[in-house]
């Protein structure tokens, strides 16, 4: 095994971690609602505080690895991942849980990005997709095997086991990456920017929880909305704090790339509509329709095929180089669409293989959509930028993947008809969940209307170099 292989692995590896680790939960929360005494919907703050403080912690990634060494920072984070594992699973309330799954994502907000960084500069530009590809390939693995490991799991054994799994997982990736991972040399950086740090961490973290406290089934409207209104006072404050650093937190001067902009702007906009729809499915599966959580995670799986299926001979890069990133986007929105507004036939008398078919339909989309956007960010980004730019884009898919849960959460109980008290989570609330989040979808079509026919080309072929800007 050759070298860029061999790290393509390692990276592959605690990707796929991360991926069995967010999927498996998901057919468990009915169980695990039981056994901690809570609302089912409530156990979406123990999905939202791991995406949370992947989100929170994500901006320091770039400068702690310079500090400290990719390295050695990429193994500490594995570290910090597996033994967090092993605590969620001996959580015995929902905030113990929810303290765990904190810890388990400040693991990951270093894993995650160092991961996509060390890729991007171990492959050139052009052969970046490919290379991503590769990856997701071993995650999609993780994607498919998660709902129906979690179900088998929380049927035969106990939810417990479902953290539990990764800890073999995350031993070996500590292995092969003692062994085969390049030494980097610390740098020199400038001092971190320690207000900074804490007035974007706080208000992204205060912003997230204000939103999803909103749809608790007993929320205090008047402390929601203080919340609320102290997030968006410490992310303004940033913004003004941040344009007096000539080294802030987030570099917001990539923003000012078009395509760059675009590919943010869009990831935030379209999570918003699918992001949310790993949680929902479940639900509905198992607390609307009645299935057992077995069933649950096998009619889940496609979604993974569905990913596996683009990926497979880079399906993805070819469809890219055919239509182009502008013309892609659009057209596949609309399909994204029409794929959510087909959950809304889903019900007790729908038949498994017809709701397997829909759920591998929104697995192949959303990877091609996700392929689309995600490459556009690093098209026109300079090499001593791609750190600073894989931890936006890090940041960005971490919170809208928050929002995206916190918002599905907030139109199931809207839409419930006993909302005042609890959840009835019954068939036609998630169909009216589902209408409003592909017309939510629909609206991300006017950012890609932004985008020019030839953007992106970097990313598609070799004889298109960078040029300083």
């Amino acid at each position: 095994m050759n070298s860029q292989k061999t790290i393509t692995f390692i990276v592959s590896l605690a990707l796929f971690m991360d991926a069995l680790d967010a999927t498996i939960i998901n057919t468990a929360i009915p169980a695990m609602a039981h056994s901690l005494s809570v609302n089912p919907v409530d156990l979406k703050v123990a999905l939202i505080s791991y995406l949370l403080s992947l989100a929170i912690f994500i901006p320091i990634s770039g400068w702690v690895a310079d500090k400290f060494g990719t390295k050695r920072v990429f193994i500490t984070a594995l570290g910090l991942f597996t033994l967090s594992s092993f605590w969620c699973g001996n959580a015995h309330s929902l905030m113990e849980l929810v303290i765990a799954r904190s810890a388990q994502g400040l693991g990951g907000s270093l894993m995650l990005p160092l991961g996509r960084l060390i890729i991007l500069r171990t492959f050139p530009r052009h052969e970046y997709i490919e290379a991503m590809n590769a990856v997701i390939m071993v995650v999609s693995l993780g994607i498919m095997l998660g709902p129906l490991a979690g179900g088998i799991i929380t049927d035969h054994l106990s939810w417990q086991w479902i953290f539990w799994v990764n800890i073999p997982v995350g031993l070996l990736t500590i292995i092969m990456a003692i062994r085969w991972l390049k030494d980097e040399a610390p740098k020199k950086i400038q001092s971190l920017d320690v207000l900074g740090f804490i007035l974007f961490g706080g208000g992204l973290a205060t912003l997230i929880f204000s939103l999803s406290h909103l749809s608790e089934s007993t929320a205090d409207p008047s402390m929601t909305f203080s919340m609320l209104g102290l997030s968006i006072f410490m992310l303004i404050t940033y913004c003004l704090h941040s344009s007096k650093k000539h080294y802030p937190i987030i570099n917001r001067k990539l923003l000012r790339i078009r395509t760059f902009q675009v590919s943010v702007t869009s990831n935030l906009l379209s999570r918003l509509g699918f992001g949310g729809i790993p949680f929902l499915l479940p639900l509905l599966f198992q607390v609307g329709l009645g299935f057992t959580a077995q069933l649950s995670g096998l009619l889940l799986t496609p979604i993974a095929l569905g990913i596996l299926l683009i990926k497979f001979k880079s399906l993805s890069t070819r469809v890219l180089r055919l239509l182009g990133h502008k013309r892609l986007l659009l057209i596949n929105t609309f399909f994204i669409t029409l794929s959510l507004l087909s959950f809304e036939i889903i019900n007790a008398q729908t038949s498994v293989y017809l709701i397997a078919l829909l759920t591998f339909i929104f697995g192949f989309f959303i990877s091609l959509q996700y392929s689309g956007m995600n490459s556009l960010a690093y098209a026109e980004i300079q090499s001593e930028d791609l750190s600073a730019a894989a931890s936006i884009m890090s940041i960005t898919q971490q919170l809208s993947q928050s929002l995206g849960v916190a918002t599905s959460a907030l139109l199931l109980r809207y839409y419930s008809p006993d909302s005042t008290q609890h959840f009835l989570l019954i068939p036609p609330v998630f169909h009216q969940t589902f209408i409003a989040l592909a017309l939510m979808t629909a609206l991300s079509t006017i950012i890609f209307l932004r985008l020019k026919t030839g953007d992106g080309r970097q990313m598609l072929t070799k004889d298109i170099a960078l040029t300083p800007k």
